[in-house]
């Protein structure tokens, strides 16, 4: 047994998760950044829901500990907590009745759900820019490990070679639709409004899901700023048991300890997903404004040594949009070194047929 357990440690150890490299900076923090702290906080709340104190109840000194206990796991399990205020007040009969807490056993695995979430746009775009059979990943990973320094590179041609068969060679028979120039970068815009979409139903989640049937009366905004109503840890609770065959009602003053960090999460994200909108936007800006100045964008990565002025026009007119979106990603994944390379390789190519 004990040999079984090292086993399956060793072979959890040597597993590693394939990273990719075939997207902008923006995109990484949302799909790597983002879902692993929305993994954390799941695996915190999730440790919490298991061995911690998820649920703690006053229980009368007549009841027994056994009863005590089940009580308590029955308040846990049936979800009805209606919420208590410090005041001396208790809560009118027909509260009493209507109030439940649903979200409380499912706050770890909401935000697992929200982790995928964030992913799932990476995935759709790893499958559309597969269809062009431009691999970005595979290029960006071999100029990673190019130990050369030098423009001439095995891996920076190899490269340019690629970019100029499936993008800039129009001898080679494709789909017009993969030839049109554009695919990549229409399919990248498409892949942003994936990711503000996603942004958009975590809003959603936070708002609808987080929420009991009660607070679902207030609007979102005035439930982010009164997370002490919407996430209440002092509630009353009911449960029923048969003595004797007689039906009996009892209630219990219960604290809901994970509604307290729950509260101090739910800002965090809010905070976080409105500077990820700001971040995609600001970044869809830059993605359009380097497409209207691809003639200024291509200046700066070509060396000036290396630069005919006459002819510079007519190549950034046989250089796409695809083109020039790729080399912007490749800088992005790698460094301006190999870009400046590779862009200057396409500038050579094309000059040489004039």
């Amino acid at each position: 047994m004990i040999l079984g357990l090292i086993g399956n440690y060793e072979t959890l150890k040597s597993f590693k998760i394939q990273s990719f490299n075939d997207d902008g900076t923006v995109e990484k923090l949302i799909r790597k950044f983002s879902a692993n702290i929305l993994i954390l906080f799941s695996s915190i709340f999730l440790i919490a829901l298991l061995v911690g104190k998820r649920i703690q109840c006053w229980c009368p000194t007549e009841y027994s500990d056994q009863k005590c206990e089940y009580a308590t796991t029955h308040c846990y399990i049936t979800e009805f907590y209606v919420p208590m205020s410090n005041s001396s007040n208790l809560p009118n009969r027909d509260y009493l009745r209507s109030h439940k807490i649903i979200y409380y056993q499912w706050i770890p695995f909401i935000f697992f759900f929200q982790a995928v979430i964030f992913y799932i746009p990476s995935l759709v775009w790893r499958w559309l820019y597969s269809k062009s059979g431009f691999d970005i990943d595979y290029c960006v990973k071999r100029l990673e490990n190019d130990s050369s320094d030098q423009n001439e590179s095995k891996d920076i041609i190899f490269v340019t070679n690629e970019i100029e068969k499936k993008f800039l060679d129009k001898s080679i028979q494709k789909s017009k639709i993969f030839n049109s120039g554009f695919y990549l970068s229409i399919c990248y815009l498409f892949t942003k409004y994936l990711y503000i979409l996603s942004i958009f139903f975590q809003f959603t989640v936070l708002n609808k899901w987080f929420i009991d049937d009660h607070y679902n009366t207030y609007n979102d905004l005035y439930g982010l700023f009164n997370l002490e109503n919407r996430f209440p840890h002092m509630t009353l609770c009911k449960f029923e048991v048969f003595i004797l065959n007689y039906f009996q009602i009892h209630w219990m003053q219960c604290v809901l300890p994970l509604n307290i960090y729950l509260r101090k999460t739910v800002i965090i994200i809010y905070v976080w997903l409105i500077v990820l909108v700001g971040l995609i936007v600001k970044d869809i800006i830059s993605f359009g404004l380097d497409f209207l100045n691809r003639k200024k964008f291509f200046l700066s990565l070509i060396k000036e040594e290396n630069r005919a002025g006459k002819s510079l026009n007519d190549v950034v007119k046989y250089l796409n949009f695809d083109t020039f979106f790729l080399l912007k990603l490749l800088a992005s994944n790698t460094n301006q070194f190999y870009a400046s390379a590779i862009a200057t390789n396409l500038y050579n190519n094309k000059i040489k047929t004039f």
